[in-house]
């Protein structure tokens, strides 16, 4: 059974529960749910286990939740709370990508597809994806950090999910430092010109 693994934060209003921290597991193979509260030392807390793993109901379908309703900056409602997915262990983005049906957001194909359809008002894909390199490096440098990428691509219409973001990092951030490299994003590009 694959068990997929998210750290998540509170959604609240709370000032106590803004450093409270939490993993959320979701069992694929069943489809429940259980979540742990990691707490520090000398916190106050008491961490293990916050929810024993069972089905739960997502109140914006009505219907169980199942494994692709989690994702990285999705908000779950389980147990009365409001989570915030975060992050994802190492399995679990692996799992993801492996199963891009299940999990577009996880697969950079799918998101090079969405990007590549805001081609439609230039005359070739190839000039497309110049005039793209230019409004997302306006330095020219050959990097540009996440931030600036997704505001450029949103001048062009070209909207990106939390995961979306998180997914295009993991792929073209060649160094660890936070920035794509335009170079590795351009020739991913251009291999379906």
């Amino acid at each position: 059974m694959h068990i997929l693994r998210f750290e998540s934060s509170l959604v609240s209003t709370e000032p106590d529960d803004e450093t409270r921290r939490f993993i959320i597991s979701f069992y694929c193979g069943n489809d429940t749910v259980q979540i742990y509260e990691l707490c520090d030392k000398n916190s106050g807390r008491i961490g293990g286990a916050f929810m024993e793993k069972k089905k739960q109901t997502n109140p914006v379908t009505g219907k169980y939740y199942t494994e692709k309703d989690f994702l990285i900056g999705e908000v779950v409602f389980l147990a009365g709370f409001k989570f915030r997915l975060m992050r994802a262990d190492e399995y679990t983005e692996k799992y993801m990508e492996d199963n891009a049906a299940v999990f577009p957001a996880a697969s950079v194909e799918s998101i090079v597809d969405k990007i590549k359809r805001g081609a439609g008002g230039f005359p070739s894909l190839q000039e497309y994806a110049i005039h793209l390199m230019k409004v997302l490096d306006k330095n020219n440098d050959g990097f540009v950090d996440l931030v600036e990428f997704c505001s450029g691509l949103k001048s062009l219409n070209v909207f990106c999910t939390k995961h979306e973001e998180h997914s295009l990092l993991r792929r073209f951030d060649t160094n660890g430092d936070g920035k794509i490299s335009m170079e590795e994003f351009y020739n991913t590009l251009a291999e379906n010109f």
